[in-house]
């Protein structure tokens, strides 16, 4: 299953089997925190089976800002970063599996001059490259609201929910 990752499924054989031996697998299930906001933890993690919601977390509101799918990485600001802390809530919205790959494996790659460290931080690269790139269009079309409706509207557009009845409006 891991092999077959879109986080692996670009790399070489090589790399691909030496990062596949590394990471770990996880089952989880519907409601169980994976990460918690402001938590230290430096692992990579990819969403192999299974849902799970990310929550921006601001005080005692929590925003949902994401839904993981199967091929989802989440965790790389940490894994690469290690002064920042998890900057979100990830929680299981159904029974899965997580693969996690913890930063000392990674890191043990790197002191080999192994291939495969170098392959996982451009395929993470990659990953971060398009994930933003989706970020900035939903922004932008957020930014459009005004000239094509209300916030509200432009909010469901994004997120492919219906907008509410008539006359119901964003005050």
């Amino acid at each position: 299953m891991l092999l077959r990752s879109p986080l692996l499924a670009e790399m070489e054989d090589t790399a691909r089997q030496a990062l596949a031996l590394r990471f770990e697998a996880r089952p989880f299930t519907s409601r169980q925190v994976l990460v918690a906001s402001g938590s230290e933890g430096r692992e990579l993690l990819e969403i192999l089976a299974g849902t799970a919601d990310v929550h921006a977390v601001e005080g005692a509101h929590r925003y949902r800002v994401a839904v993981l799918e199967p091929g989802s990485i989440v965790g790389e600001l940490a894994f690469f970063d290690a002064d920042a802390p998890r900057s979100a809530e990830i929680t299981g919205t159904s029974e899965g599996i997580v693969a996690a790959l913890p930063h000392t494996a990674y890191q043990a790659l790197v002191a080999e001059s192994h291939p495969a460290a170098a392959a996982l931080e451009r395929a993470v690269m990659g990953h971060t490259a398009r994930r933003l790139g989706r970020t900035n269009q939903r922004l932008g079309h957020l930014l459009d609201a005004q000239r094509t409706g209300s916030l509200v509207d432009a909010l469901g557009r994004v997120f492919g929910r219906p907008t509410p009845a008539p006359g119901v409006r964003d005050g």
